[in-house]
């Protein structure tokens, strides 16, 4: 595969150009592989952003870009809509130092529950921003869902099992959780896998969060061949088990089994025409958690094609946002991700992020850690209180695993055609 090459100089240039744009960007990606969201996949097709607004997707003969804009050969590569997180957990308040960790891992949208005060009574600091200057992921507000345990499963589970909120009488809070998360073997198979039908072709929206049940049923295990950029054990915040409790040979086989039902669930809803998208709880390093999504959603039996799309069309359909964002089609935002290798021959490869494009403005995850070691916190908030505490606490991480980020670094970089 033919690297995007570096012209001398330029990265840095860049980088500096992106503190002091005053607004949107505006390039053209060319010679790419672009998979737009919508079905369609354009071998050595071009994209065309202008004022970070998409304008043109397509051959290059009918994208005509606009004269004096960056121009990036990307031949050999991959582009893909930025990805879409339809929910996190929020009991797990984010932080400026993780939403930076999302976005160069591709997460270009996030809804983060509202969360009005922190442990001493004052305002949490927002997580993202629509500022394309800001590499963070755009804010948006999750959706109302049903007043069940598990969501829209949790409501065709009750259908078939009395909803008992005690769990087992008598029992300490660990064996209720244990319970509620197993309930799921104790339904009518048949008659839930009708519901997930019935509800699929009603057109219903469901995110079940399969890692969050995986994680139940037997220990995470970081994988293998992900983005070097979460490699490292410092990078995870709450990883493993160690927030879940201790469980017995006989209740992870209650939960595998339970695992199962869900991922028939899945399998059968989205087979009768439901709309699947992604959405994470925190539980893993920062953007790490809905690339582990996509993979769980594929371990249910949707195509690795299946699950790009619930992380991108079909997350900005949950969302209320498909006018804008989603897929890659004129007049949306310009948020994209440019990948090593085709997301579609297995779902693992959306981890291979070279490039993230916010509304046109580009950036370079290794360049964008190694400007933020020279100055942690600089793009971080204008309160200079917040920005010692943040970059203090940032310079500490990023400092553990620069070596790592330089091992990652290979000769990239765009390339200005005239």
């Amino acid at each position: 595969m033919t690297g995007i090459r570096r012209h001398p100089g330029l990265a840095a240039a860049l980088m500096a150009g992106l503190a002091a744009c005053g607004g949107p960007g505006s390039i053209v990606v060319d010679n790419a592989n672009i998979i737009d969201g919508t079905g369609a996949v354009w071998p050595t097709g071009r994209l065309v952003v202008v004022d970070g607004l998409v304008t043109c997707v397509g051959a290059p003969a009918d994208c005509a870009g606009p004269g004096g804009v960056e121009v990036l050969d990307a031949d050999g590569f991959w582009i893909v809509p930025g990805l879409i997180d339809v929910k996190e957990a929020a009991e797990v308040p984010s932080n400026e130092q993780a939403a930076y960790l999302a976005f160069l891992l591709g997460v270009t949208t996030a809804a983060v529950p509202e969360i009005p005060e922190g442990p001493e009574g004052e305002p949490l600091p927002p997580t993202g921003s629509d500022d394309a200057r800001i590499p963070a992921p755009r804010p948006a507000t999750p959706v109302e869902e049903p007043p069940y345990p598990l969501g829209l499963f949790g409501l065709a589970l009750a259908a078939t099992i009395p909803l008992d909120a005690s769990g087992p009488p008598g029992r300490e809070p660990r064996d209720l959780q244990l319970f509620a998360r197993s309930r799921a073997t104790l339904a009518d198979r048949e008659a839930l896998m009708d519901s997930a039908r019935a509800m699929g072709a009603r057109g219903a929206a469901f995110a079940p969060r399969l890692l969050e049940q995986e994680r139940w049923a037997a220990p995470y295990r970081l994988p293998h061949g992900m983005n070097r950029l979460v490699e490292f054990a410092m990078v995870t915040e709450r990883i493993q088990d160690r927030l879940l409790p201790d469980r017995t040979p006989a209740e992870a086989e209650r939960l595998g089994a339970a695992l199962e039902v869900l991922r028939e669930f899945v399998r059968e809803f989205h087979a009768a025409g439901g709309s699947v998208s992604t959405a994470t709880n925190g539980a893993l390093a920062p953007g790490l958690a809905l690339h582990e999504e996509m993979d769980a959603l594929v371990a249910a039996g949707l195509t690795a094609e299946d699950a790009l799309y619930a992380a991108t069309r079909e997350a900005a359909r949950h969302l209320g946002l498909d006018d804008s964002r989603g897929t890659l089609e004129p007049g949306k935002l310009g948020d994209f991700l440019i990948l090593e290798s085709d997301p579609r021959l297995d779902i693992s490869l959306t981890q291979t992020v070279s490039r993230v494009g916010k509304g046109g403005v580009l950036y370079d995850p290794p360049t964008l850690f190694d400007a933020l070691l020279d100055n942690p916190g600089n793009r971080v908030s204008d309160n200079p209180v917040r920005l010692l505490i943040g970059g203090a606490a940032l310079l500490l991480t990023l400092l553990l695993f620069a070596r790592g980020v330089r091992r990652h670094r290979r000769s990239l970089g765009p390339r200005i055609v005239p």
